[in-house]
Parts: structure tokens; sequence; C-alpha cells
């Protein structure tokens, strides 16, 4: 009968930093739940170590299969900690960003402008204003945005620009458009989103950025993102790339000095996989692939390759982060059996949004045999499925559960439906355990309500009308 250990080591991967101690979890030699008396639960736990080797590795995989520099770029879009991008610039990652905050984030805790770009399709005038401030690089993705850049840019420089392209490759559609959550194929999904501009579109575009005295073209931008974890996915979107850029040289004279690939690149364990299936394919095969494919179209040019970013985000901080939480109620009825825990959909809402499956472990029960099947819930007041139909121990009230590789898109999209605060969030490193976020409270929740004076008024004269008066005396 299988246990939580055997299920774990099944699971493991090369840079988990998770064993079993005395039946119990441990996080990088943190026994999970002493972490839940100490810091309170539900509890978002992340390891320094286990996000440095996977920078690493995904760094070193790129830049084996590029002839010229790489620049990797750390998607905040994922996970927006602070003390998570500060270790990242310890490593040297640059920065992708969205929108004002996430320039704030980065710049804030010392990233590098030089390696920053700035996302979105929809930029607004105080974000390209601080994007000029600082020398980052913007990634144009609406005709609207030149007009501004221009206006903003300072009288004696020039803004250094790319333009976001959208590769559309016919073979794709042997790769199912499953993940987009709409009808058709991949390459129909691909024309409908909003990202980028076709070749034909771009041949424009390009002629007038190059027109431009204020703006410096510097090359190209492509995100497709994660679709499927064949490798071959991303070595078609790959190739149509370097063929839209060899095909912008002749249509326009423009040769980039640099091309930035995006992110999306799978993990092994991969929740967005929608199945606990392990992913076999490591990260250097799709880099080489995804290399391999773009270096072929580009060499017909015989021009200088261009420098290579990348946008990585769930690669990095994926498995780096746990999210620990302690069981209630414990519900059987009808054939079925309810763990309720102190954590929601809330706190990983990709299981909502994106059907994402994450892998649960009974952490404080590590070596009890599996016994029942069971639906991990939250306690808010709608379904809150965790895990469905998911071998458990007989777990009780007190006991702890481990989400794994809550790392992406979960404190991001974080919510606080039915008023409940967000979780605090710890890091382990070799010098302790640091508390990196602190727990919402209820004040925290309604710290932004305000109630008008009128309301507040006609409330205190709503009360004084309907309390009730005294007693009635009774005579006989």
């Amino acid at each position: 009968m299988t246990t939580g250990a055997e299920r774990l080591a099944a699971l493991r991967t090369a840079s988990d930093r998770l064993s079993v101690e005395a039946g119990r979890l441990s996080i990088a030699g943190n026994d999970a739940t002493a972490l839940l008396r100490q810091f309170g639960s539900p509890l978002f736990v992340s390891v320094e170590e286990t996000i440095v080797t996977n920078y690493r590795r995904l760094r070193d995989a790129f830049t084996a299969a590029w002839p010229t520099p790489v620049t990797v770029m750390f998607a905040i879009k994922t996970n927006n900690t602070l003390a998570i991008r500060t270790l990242l610039n310890c490593e040297g990652a640059g920065g992708d960003c969205f929108g004002v905050g996430e320039l704030h984030a980065c710049l804030t805790t010392g990233t590098d402008p030089a390696r920053m770009v700035l996302n979105g399709s929809n930029k607004g005038a105080e974000e390209i204003a601080t994007a000029i401030a600082h020398g980052i690089r913007i990634n144009i993705d609406s005709e609207e945005e030149i007009p501004l850049i221009e206006s903003l840019a300072p009288v004696d420089a020039r803004v250094k620009v790319n333009l976001r392209l959208k590769p559309l490759p016919p073979e794709i559609d042997r790769f199912s458009a499953a993940f987009f959550k709409r009808g058709g194929g991949m390459l129909d999904a691909l024309r409908r989103t909003k990202w980028g501009y076709s070749r034909d579109a771009a041949i424009a575009m390009v002629r007038r950025l190059r027109s431009s005295s204020k703006l410096s073209l510097e090359g190209y931008s492509c995100h497709v993102g994660r679709f499927s974890a064949d490798p071959d996915s991303f070595a078609v979107v790959a190739a149509e790339l370097g063929r839209d850029v060899v095909r912008l040289l002749d249509a326009t004279g423009f040769w980039p000095a640099m091309l930035d690939i995006g992110g999306g690149w799978p993990r092994q364990r991969e929740p967005e996989s929608r199945a606990p299936d392990l992913n076999p394919h490591p990260i250097e095969t799709y880099a080489d692939r995804a290399c391999a494919a773009l270096l072929g179209e580009l060499r017909a040019a015989r021009q200088p390759t261009p420098a290579l970013w990348l946008e990585p985000g769930r690669y990095l901080v994926g498995n780096g982060i746990v999210l620990l939480a302690t069981i209630g109620a414990v519900k059987s009825d009808l054939g079925h059996v309810w763990m309720h825990v102190d954590a929601s959909t809330d706190s990983i809402m990709r299981t909502e949004t994106s059907a994402a499956w994450y892998h649960i472990l009974p952490a404080s029960r590590m070596d009890a045999p599996f016994a029942l099947t069971a639906d991990i819930v939250g306690s808010t007041c709608v379904p809150s499925i965790l895990g469905a139909a998911r071998e458990m121990p007989a777990l009780a009230s007190g006991d702890a559960i481990a989400v794994l590789d809550a790392g992406m898109y979960a404190e991001v999209l974080a919510g606080q439906f039915n008023s409940v605060g967000r979780p605090a969030a710890v890091m382990i490193s070799g010098k302790g355990v640091h508390l990196v976020r602190r727990r919402e409270t209820v004040a925290d929740v309604f710290a932004r309500d305000a109630i008008p004076d009128h309301l507040r008024l006609k409330a205190i004269s709503s009360r004084r009308s309907t309390a009730p008066g005294p007693a009635p005396t009774t005579t006989r």
C-alpha cells in the first residue's frame, strides 16, 4: 500500500529539497509541521537553493545551445515576492515586466535596468515614462505606443525598443489547442491572441520605427508560452520566428541585434499539464530544439547571430515553493470523504482558472499508508477543490498537507474571497527561515474601504430608531 513517502520518492526532481524525517515532510531540512506551528497556517514556503538551481540550469542550457550572449529575465508576473526577486538579482537575472507595479518591484530590489524589458499591449504613459527614465527596453505591441514613446523620449537620446512578432506556423496545428480553452486549432488560437504583429503587419511597423528620430529598434520579441510539453512545439514556433526575421530583412533591410524568445519553458512536475504525470523532457532538450530551429532559419540570411533573451517564470520558481495547510473538518457521507483545509483555491487559483493538477502530500503523516480516497477542499463557500479523489491516509483535524509546485501564479493571483486574508510566506536559506511576506489580517482585507459620512450617519440613526424600547410593565 502506497505512502506519502513513496509518492514523494516517485515525484521528486533534481532541484527539490524535499525529504521525509521522522514520518513528516521536511522542506530543506525544516519540519513542515514545525513551520506551521511557528508561522501559522496556511503558509507558502520557498527554498532559495531550489530557485537558484533552476535558474542556473536554464541559463546554462541556453548558453550551451546559443553562440552569442544569453540574458535570462525573470518573469515576475509568476511570483512577485520581493525576496525572490532580490535572490534572482544576486544571480544576475534580468526582468520581464508588465506595468508600473512590476517595474517598481524590479527597480526597488536592484534589478539591472539594462537587462529589463517592459511588455504589454496597452501600455500607459506612467509605465513608459518609468522605462525611459531608467533605460529599460520597451517591447512594442501596439501602434499607439509609438507616438507616446516619442513624446516622452528625452531630447538628446533615443529609446531602445523591440517589436513583438506573432509567428503563425501552419504546422502548429498538429499540437492541441486545449491549453487555450477555446475552440478551433492551435493556429487559430494564435491568430486570436492579442499579442504581437503578423509578418505582413510587422513590415509597416519596422519601417515606421526605423524612421523615428526618437526610437532605436534593437530587435524582435516573441512569446507564445507553454501550450504543449512536446519539445517540437517550441521548435516549430522558433523556426517560424526565424523565417519571419529573415523575410522582414528582405522587406525592410533591418537585422536584429537581439531576439527575445519569451518563456513558458516546461518543468518536470507540471500542474499546468492538468495531469499528474511527470514531463520526461529536461530543459536542455527544449533549449537544444528551440535554438537549433531558430539558428537553422537565421543562417539563411548570412548575418551576425543576434543575442538571445529569455523570459522564464514558472521554470525558475514553480517547484521552489510549497503551500502548507492544516486539516479541520473531515466529513464522510454518501460514499465520499471531504478533507477541509484552511487554505482554499483562493490561494492556488490555477486550480479554478486553468484546471491545474497539483500533487498533494500528507505532510504530517508521510509514513502512514494511503487508506482512502478524499476530496481536499478549502473552507470557503464554493466547492474550492484543491484536489479531487486523492489517495490519502486517514488524516484528522490538526494534520498538515502540502501542495507542491505552488511557486508560480499562486500568490500573485491569490484572492480574499469570504474576506479571508492571504497567507504568510517564508523563505528557507542556509542562514535559517525568514518571513518574507506577513499574513493578511481582517483589517488588511478592509483597509482600502471607506464608508461615506451620510451612510455612516444614516446607519447610526437607523439603529437608534429600531432599538428595542423598555419592557412593558404588567399590572394585575
